[in-house]
Formats: C-alpha cells, sequence, structure tokens
C-alpha cells in the first residue's frame, strides 16, 4: 500500500503529507501548511488545498477512515474535513474559507453522562459550493448546491437546493440548474471577457478576444496561436498559447472548468494517464 502523488502536482515544501494510501491526481495544488493525513485519501484532477487546510483529524489512520473526492476538488484557508468515517465528494465541490466537514463528535462521556456522541460518514454530490460552512455527522448532501455561509448542517439537503441557516434549510427548491434568459447569458458573457482581458493585460498577454453569443463561444487571436472556448459544450479547440492557458483559468474562477490538458502545443481532452481519467 502506498500514497500516489501524480509529478504534475505542486506540493509546497511546508506541507504536511502522511497518507497510507491512495492518490493525489494530476495538476492538484497543495499549498502552505496544508495537512493531509489518514488511511486512505483518493482525490481526482486539478484539486487545490490552500493554506492551513487539513484532511485527516481524529480516528483518521483507522482503516475505515477515507476521503474520495472527484475533479476539481477545492478547500479554502483553514478548512477541515474530518475522515474517521469516511466522506465521499463528487466533482467540482468547494469547501470554502474555515469550512468544516465532521463524521464523528465526541468528548464527554458519552456512556455516564448522556452526553452526545455521534459517528457516521458525509456524502456530497456534484458541483456543490460550501462557502464558511459547518457540517455534522451523517448529513448527506446531493448535487447542484449551494449552502449559504456560516450555514450549520445537520440534516440532508437534497439536489438542486439553496440553503442557509443554523440550522441549514432548504429556502429555494429546484434551484439548480437554472436556464438563464437571453439577456442574463449575455450580460454575464460580457461581464466575463471583460474579466478576461483584464487578466491578459495584468500578466503581458496581447491578444484579440471575441465572442459569440448565440453560438456560447469566445475567440483568442494571438501571435503563438488561435483558441476556441465553448463555454456550454466544455470544448477547448486549437492552440494552447500562453494566452489561452491564462483564460482558461480565469473560466475556471468562475466554475466553468474542462476536461481538457495541453498535448504538443495544442488541447486535447483528458488522456487516460491519470487516476481518475474516466471519472
Amino acid at each position: 500500500m502506498s500514497f500516489y502523488i501524480h509529478p504534475s502536482c505542486k506540493i509546497h515544501p511546508t506541507a504536511r503529507i502522511n497518507v497510507v494510501e491512495g492518490y493525489l491526481d494530476k495538476d492538484a495544488v497543495v499549498n502552505e501548511h496544508a495537512v493531509l493525513e489518514g488511511y486512505r485519501i483518493e482525490i481526482g484532477r486539478e484539486a487545490f488545498i490552500d493554506r492551513f487546510a487539513t484532511i485527516g483529524g481524529g480516528s483518521c489512520f483507522d482503516r475505515s477512515a477515507f476521503l474520495i473526492a472527484g475533479h476539481w476538488f477545492h478547500m479554502g484557508v483553514n478548512s477541515h474535513v474530518n475522515t474517521a468515517r469516511g466522506v465521499t465528494v463528487g466533482n467540482e465541490v468547494g469547501i470554502g474559507i474555515d469550512s468544516k466537514i465532521f463524521t464523528h463528535g465526541a468528548y464527554i462521556d458519552c456512556y455516564g453522562l448522556g452526553a452526545p456522541v455521534q459517528w457516521e460518514g458525509v456524502s456530497i454530490g456534484n458541483n456543490v459550493w460550501l462557502p464558511n460552512a459547518w457540517v455534522n455527522p451523517s448529513v448527506q448532501i446531493g448535487s447542484n448546491v449551494v449552502v449559504a455561509a456560516r450555514s450549520l448542517i445537520s440534516a440532508d439537503i437534497p439536489s438542486g437546493s439553496l440553503a442557509a441557516g443554523t440550522p441549514a434549510k432548504v429556502i429555494k427548491a429546484d434551484a439548480y440548474p437554472r436556464r438563464l434568459t437571453d439577456e442574463e447569458r449575455l450580460t454575464l458573457l460580457v461581464a466575463i471577457v471583460g474579466q478576461l482581458k483584464t487578466r491578459l493585460a495584468d500578466n503581458g498577454v496581447n491578444c484579440a478576444v471575441n465572442y459569440n453569443y448565440y453560438e456560447g463561444k469566445i475567440d483568442l487571436i494571438a501571435d503563438d496561436g488561435d483558441t476556441v472556448f465553448y463555454l456550454l459544450e466544455k470544448i477547448i479547440v486549437g492552440t494552447a498559447s500562453k494566452a489561452a492557458i491564462v483564460v482558461k483559468d480565469q473560466l475556471r474562477r468562475n466554475g466553468i472548468r474542462f476536461r481538457f490538458e495541453i498535448s504538443n502545443g495544442e488541447w486535447k481532452k483528458w488522456s487516460s494517464g491519470s487516476c481518475t481519467a474516466q471519472q
């Protein structure tokens, strides 16, 4: 048994990794003083584990302890995932700054004093955002869920929900996915293109940025090659130019993520040369 870290991962020297088995897949970033410890941890591609984030905690070296997370798993500063009874996380899940996920809670005598104690796993679906939220043991959160900051999640949240409060309650069911109106989509696309132009300028990259609202695409015309981003289909066609790399990263920051990587200077779909390419 061993813990495999893909060579493309960027691990800060102050990060501490002590895991018995599992993997950290392609292009993960682990920042200063982050901690990954425990019996079993499996994390998909392009993860981002920020400063002082912790995976592990009490009982994390029990054989029943694990974290299994999909692609684009995000942990903000000072966030924590306790793995004692297992945490399963889908793709594109963000655990924001100071967010906590627990699978056990016990300190004073539960038998003699009748104090509360919980030991049970947590599961989270795809496309979930937990900014500065707290998740208690045994909770199941569906897919396409947004939870308001500073919420305490002590009961299940169904897919598509917007939830908030202490304890958290669904304040709008079937909120996501939501089809934008034509006006909303155009306004959003114009704003995104404005962000891209600013980011390119900040990086000293000269590039023409055009967009086609009807096709939902962004065209880059650069000296080192042209690239097209199809936002709805999540497809990239063309050259992996310096401009395209900057734009891909900025789109990621807007939650628009592509299963594409660089191969011989071009954008290609994720290859099978990773632990979780087919997930």
